[in-house]
């Protein structure tokens, strides 16, 4: 490879959307935000919906100053969150606006659902753990409301899927993606037709799952002459959850992939574990984990749970009352602050629902008789330190249920720019932690695009990270 590739990273959240830029030289990716864009549920009456036509003219718009900025662009890929999906017909048009997985529609479905299929035995094909947010759900209360989608649909399509299809014509189902629908048998790697026969859900919805990625097909002419585009510009099949396409990009370490966790932190974190094979084990089953298929048809056990969430709300009631307050302002707080010892359950649900935060806080210290900060540092440092004994309780569930020590940690994401969080991760879990990079999803997605171009062969993958992100190693500290 002599000249640069230019390639494009759609990273759409559930909150924010962005256009990335890396240009590869053969070594390292120089990564660039070219374009942001809010990206939040829309609620009509009760229901909340995915502006899917929106999303898809601020990616055009940010691919348009791509362009401008860099020139010819070699391809694009999609990564973004799991469960939520758009139906087609046989037409090619979109029938239902896509809901979101937080529309409660499902609520009145979920007695009838569990009766067709027990929650265990669920688990036990699919690897997934079942919850009312899952697609499975989503679909089976589709059905419930609307008898004559079977006739009217024709295809399925996950979110990157749905908006891969948008800007090539193709469409696919990516493994990564379709694994968060808790339709997949978890040792075969194919859409479950017991479940799919139990639900009543068409296996005709669904193609077969692509892994390892492909070339979905050039941009569809009409976007090509509106943006006077590249028309060789490829639109790429990559690891379509972005949870997958983060995993990729963390950096090999001393310790032995299989005792190496990892920890994706924002808003949200994900504390995991690569396996080769997916675990459906009482044992996992009951520890609340759950499993996710990674982009070479891999496997990684992990567990959501809150992150950063809690202090954001936290700054927004803080200046909601007039008080605006940074988020590194806040760290600084908390690194100044003493330790009252206090820990809340940051999985609660008291603590997932917006507003109030500081007092659910401090009723949840009150009635289980702790210390309450007397500041506004020691109320965030007990809030990250809440956060890193939670990341050590997972550890050891994954341990418990692996059989495999964990000796490092991988941490990536947003929330490895609170160094505090960090070191306290470190100092919880006693195991040194390797953070990097930010924009993991980001970089996962562009090294499967150069993978699929034939640029780069994923054994390069390591020093391509290390020359392109910043790499660092924090150790615990004894408490």
């Amino acid at each position: 490879m002599t000249a640069t590739k230019n390639i494009i990273a759609v990273d759409l959240g559930a909150s924010s959307g962005r256009v990335m830029s890396g240009e590869f030289d053969g070594h390292k990716i120089a990564l660039k935000e070219q374009y942001r864009f809010a990206n939040r549920p829309v609620q009509i009456h009760n229901r909340l919906y995915w502006d899917y036509l929106k999303i898809f003219q601020e990616i055009k718009y940010g691919l348009s100053i791509a362009q401008n900025d860099l020139g010819q662009l070699a391809s694009m890929s999609i990564d973004t969150w799991g469960v939520d999906y758009g139906m087609i017909s046989a037409h090619d048009e979109v029938l239902f606006t896509p809901h979101s997985y937080r529309d409660d529609r499902v609520e009145a479905a979920a007695a009838s659902f569990a009766q067709k299929i027990a929650p265990a035995e669920l688990f036990r094909r699919t690897g997934v753990q079942p919850a009312n947010i899952n697609t499975n759900l989503q679909l089976f209360a589709d059905l419930q409301r609307y008898p004559f989608l079977p006739e009217q649909v024709q295809d399925v399509l996950m979110m990157p899927d749905l908006i891969g299809f948008f800007f090539s014509g193709q469409r696919s189902h990516e493994f990564t993606i379709a694994s968060t629908a808790g339709l997949v048998n978890a040792e075969s790697q194919t859409w479950d037709a017991k479940i799919l026969r139990a639900l009543g859900i068409p296996a005709k919805w669904f193609g077969p799952l692509t892994v390892g990625g492909q070339l979905l097909g050039p941009l569809v002419p009409q976007i090509v002459s509106e943006l006077h585009l590249n028309p060789e510009m490829q639109v790429i099949t990559g690891a379509g959850h972005d949870t997958a396409a983060g995993v990729l990009a963390t950096p090999r370490i001393d310790a032995a992939p299989t005792h190496t966790a990892f920890i994706s932190s924002g808003t949200w974190s994900i504390v995991g574990q690569g396996t080769a094979q997916p675990i459906t084990s009482t044992e996992a089953f009951n520890a609340g984990l759950t499993n996710e298929g990674g982009f070479f048809g891999d496997n990684n056990l992990l567990k959501n749970i809150t992150g950063l969430w809690i202090v954001q709300e936290l700054q927004r009631e803080w200046q909601y009352l007039g008080t605006s307050i940074s988020f590194d302002q806040l760290t600084q707080d908390a690194i100044a602050a003493r330790s009252i010892g206090s820990t809340i359950d940051p999985n609660d649900p008291v603590f997932s629902t917006p507003g109030e935060m500081e007092e659910k806080i401090i009723r949840f210290l009150t009635q289980t008789n702790q210390h309450l900060p007397q500041t506004r540092g020691e109320l965030i440092r007990a809030v990250l330190e809440s956060l890193a004994h939670s990341y050590q309780q997972v550890l050891t569930e994954l341990e418990e249920v692996t059989g495999q020590p964990v000796k490092a940690i991988n941490m990536f994401g947003g929330g490895i720019q609170n160094r505090l969080l960090v070191q306290l991760t470190a100092d919880y879990t006693h195991r040194p932690v390797v953070t990097g990079p930010v924009e993991a999803s980001v970089l996962g997605n562009m090294l499967t695009q150069l993978h699929v171009l034939g640029e780069l062969s994923p054994n390069d993958w390591d020093n391509v990270i290390k020359q392109s992100v910043d790499i660092h190693t924090v150790q615990p500290i004894p408490l």
